[in-house]
């Protein structure tokens, strides 16, 4: 993990001299996201279970000006070539560098003394740990009522970092704890680490609520299209929604969990406040995920492809706020319930939906 915080701090340093006399007036957006599925025990304690989609965070950097830098050519080549945009006639929206980890697990975590293990490690979904580096750029068209986001991000799956913090975090009892100790990471996708590539494209279309001379509004549509080839092979169609004290032009402030690792900046305007609910629902076309069925190097408990659901949705529910302080300058929390349903058709003990909870806060300046 501090080789990929020491290669994004180079990436980031290296850009921003690149962009150094750039004099363009923009904002700046530093955060943190953390999701984890613990939080739902202030919920339902029995929703507190490791399982699937467990844990994760990222540390995000966000400056429009990054996306006219040599980091982000392969994107606006992409744009460029697949959608035939450039920088004369669409502007750049947001560009993104994020260092992220995130956990998945079955929801049997592996003792040693258990005589059925097999059985449960055999259909559930197998460990799984993913470290990545991702960078998004967002190109908003003329009318800012519709924004296109390319994605790449470059990462390792199966290393041990994820074993390292939940062994630790169970075996000493954090938060209170009480989980047992996870002995499955022995046989984690891809164990020991392979290099891993995903190539996002998503298209956002705002539908109600939008600008029309008036910055300030109370209730805002948009619908979504998304493809993903990489570690994951699948689309998404999804609508989002905002209701409350709303800064109209702030639509494209993509608050989805740090899971489909996409996020979106906003044009510089007036620095309103904002405090809104938001729900999200996104269905999801599968060919490939991974995370659940390996990679080049033969994992033990891999799963198949018809093992794979074809079909799946997200949804997430949440409230968010926008606290201007002085100047340009502001804070911005979330806080979200998510979930997702079975990702993976084998035994009927085995295929669950699952939920967890997402905190994301930035500082603007």
């Amino acid at each position: 993990m501090k080789k990929y915080s020491a290669f994004l701090f180079i990436i980031i340093l290296c850009a921003t001299y690149s962009k150094a006399q750039d004099s363009e007036n923009t904002l700046h957006r530093a955060g943190i996201v953390v999701d984890q599925d613990y939080f739902l025990k202030f919920v339902k304690p029995s929703y507190a279970t490791d399982r699937n989609y467990t844990m994760g965070a990222g540390l995000i950097y966000q400056d429009k000006k990054l996306g006219r830098t040599w980091v982000f050519t392969p994107h606006r080549f992409l744009a460029k070539t697949i959608f035939g945009i450039n920088l004369t006639d669409s502007s750049i929206n947001d560009a993104t560098i994020m260092l992220a980890n995130t956990t998945f697990t079955p929801e049997y975590l592996g003792n040693l003394h258990d005589p059925v293990s097999e059985f449960k490690r055999r259909n559930d979904r197998p460990f799984s740990n993913l470290n990545f580096i991702g960078s998004s750029l967002g190109f908003l068209d003329n009318s800012g009522n519709e924004l296109l986001t390319i994605g790449i991000n470059i990462g390792a799956i199966g290393l041990n970092v994820s074993k390292a913090v939940q062994t630790t975090i169970h075996r000493d009892h954090w938060f209170g704890n009480t989980a047992d100790i996870p002995y499955g990471w022995e046989g984690q996708i891809s164990k020991g680490g392979e290099p891993t590539l995903l190539l996002t494209g998503k298209k956002d279309w705002l539908l109600i609520g939008k600008s029309g001379g008036n910055d300030v509004g109370f209730f805002q549509l948009s619908t979504n299209a998304e493809l993903r080839l990489g570690y994951y092979i699948s689309t998404g169609l999804g609508f989002n929604a905002r209701l409350g004290l709303l800064d109209k032009k702030n639509w494209a402030m993509n608050t989805l969990p740090m899971a489909n690792a996409t996020k979106k900046f906003t044009r510089l305007n007036k620095n309103l406040g904002e405090v809104y609910l938001m729900a999200g629902v996104k269905g999801n076309g599968w060919l490939y995920n991974a995370l659940l069925m390996g990679q080049f190097r033969d994992s033990p408990y891999a799963l198949s492809f018809k093992q794979l659901n074809k079909a799946t949705l997200d949804w997430n529910l949440g409230f968010g706020t926008k606290i201007p302080t002085c100047g340009k300058h502001a804070i911005r929390l979330s806080a979200m319930a998510v979930g997702r349903s079975p990702e993976f058709n084998t035994v009927s003990e085995f295929n669950r939906w699952h939920s967890w909870v997402s905190l994301q806060a930035y500082y603007e300046w």
